[in-house]
C-alpha cells in the first residue's frame, strides 16, 4: 500500500487527529502515545462540530423569538460537541477499516 496517497477518509481522519492532538497538547502538555489516534479524532471532531454548531445556533436564533443569540450559540455548541464526538469516532473507524482491508489485500 502506498502511504503517500491519501483518500477522502484518510484526509478527514488526519485533519481531525491534528486538531485533537493540538487541543490535547494545549490542555494536557504531556507526550502522546501512538494508541491515542481515536481519542484525537474524537476531540478534533468535537471541536470542529462545536464551532459549526455554535455558529449555526447563533444564526438560527435570529429566526426564533424565544431563544436569545447567546442561548442559541450555547445550545448549538453543545449539540455540536455531542455530534462531533460521534463524527470523529466514525471517521477514525472507517479509516482504520479501510487501512486494514488494504493491508490484507497487499499481503496476499
Amino acid at each position: 500500500m502506498n502511504e503517500s496517497t491519501c483518500g477522502c477518509w484518510a484526509i478527514a481522519d488526519r485533519s481531525l487527529q491534528w486538531i485533537g492532538k493540538g487541543a490535547a497538547w494545549l490542555l494536557l502538555r504531556r507526550p502522546s502515545t501512538e494508541g491515542e489516534r481515536a481519542l484525537y479524532a474524537a476531540i478534533g471532531g468535537a471541536l470542529v462540530c462545536a464551532v459549526f454548531g455554535g455558529v449555526l445556533g447563533f444564526a438560527l436564533s435570529g429566526l426564533s423569538r424565544e431563544i436569545s443569540a447567546i442561548d442559541g450559540a450555547i445550545l448549538g455548541s453543545s449539540l455540536g460537541v455531542c455530534l462531533g464526538i460521534l463524527f470523529g469516532s466514525f471517521i477514525e473507524t472507517v479509516d482504520s477499516t479501510i487501512k486494514d482491508l488494504l493491508r490484507s489485500y497487499n499481503s496476499k
